[in-house]
């Protein structure tokens, strides 16, 4: 569809309403069209069509009255930004292209003041974020994604929560790997290494340890555990030995401070002495839910 030219208008400055002769606008003109008298520069949109020879202009004509003014109404546009477009045999094409290409910068405008307020929330956009945003300003919440999501890392700054489960003590919170180092209170470890992973509250820590032999009544304890026990659990058991060299089969227990385990004998369940555990390597797994 081109523009629309046939007859003549009418214009008085300060009124919005626009006179024909010879026009037919009923069936040739919409609300929302771009109205503008020839060589004057200015175009103005149509509000709404009342007749064949008359229109009202959104705002009053600012420029000079003029009577039987050759003039032009465009009415073909972009969607769904509604910026002009411009066909073979147009005239005013200095003015409609003005009128584009503010239109353009003021979405540009608005695109880059909304983009800048998110990073000044500390919020980080990927390349493709970015695209999308430029686009529609896209906002994810409340949809549904089904596939694969590619993405170099995905935070959830407040945890997860899975299907339709809103409860806060349901929410994956945490994940992460890490290594410790195992200690016994009275005793030089000549072999001290661990690792643990940790999801959510529950820790799985492994340990080896070894040492040279020495004779002490205190208690085997190992420390450094890389989160301390929840009080709140009342079962204090914590792991077992994978490999030990201890001639009393063993397993570990917490202690009541929950910040270390002791060893303790399978049959009878006395506590095992440094005596007992010194010179001796030991492979064990803890698992426990951390405080």
């Amino acid at each position: 569809m081109s523009q629309y030219l046939a007859g003549n208008a009418t214009v008085t400055n300060g009124s919005p309403t626009v006179t024909g002769t010879n026009t037919l606008w009923l069936a040739n003109v919409t609300a929302g069209d771009s109205f503008t008298i020839a060589s004057t520069g200015v175009m103005y949109d149509v509000a709404s069509v009342d007749s064949d020879t008359q229109v009202t202009l959104s705002v009053a004509y600012a420029g000079v009255t003029a009577s039987g003014a050759v003039y032009t109404i465009a009415r073909d546009f972009t969607s769904p930004d509604d910026f002009p477009e411009m066909s073979q045999g147009d005239i005013e094409t200095a003015t409609i292209f003005t009128r584009a290409i503010r239109k353009i910068q003021g979405k540009i405008s608005a695109l880059v003041s909304d983009i800048s307020g998110k990073a000044n929330q500390a919020t980080t956009y990927t390349e493709t974020e970015v695209d999308s945003l430029l686009d529609d300003k896209a906002d994810i919440s409340g949809q549904v994604f089904t596939g694969d999501i590619a993405a170099p890392k995905i935070t959830a700054s407040t945890g997860i929560l899975f299907g339709t489960d809103t409860a806060a003590a349901n929410t994956l919170d945490d994940y992460e790997e890490g290594t410790w180092t195992p200690t016994m209170a009275g005793l030089t470890l000549t072999t001290a290494e661990g690792s643990y992973i940790k999801v959510g509250s529950l820790v799985t820590a492994n340990f080896r340890i070894n040492s040279t032999s020495k004779t002490s009544t205190s208690l085997a304890a190992i420390g450094g555990l890389p989160f301390n026990r929840d009080a709140a659990v009342l079962n204090r058991t914590a792991g077992f030995l994978n490999f030990s060299g201890n001639t009393a089969p063993a397993y570990l227990l917490f202690s009541s401070a929950d910040s270390t385990v002791n060893f303790r004998e399978m049959a009878g369940a006395a506590e095992l002495s440094i005596t007992q555990v010194s010179g001796n390597q030991n492979f064990a797994t803890l698992v426990y839910r951390a405080a």
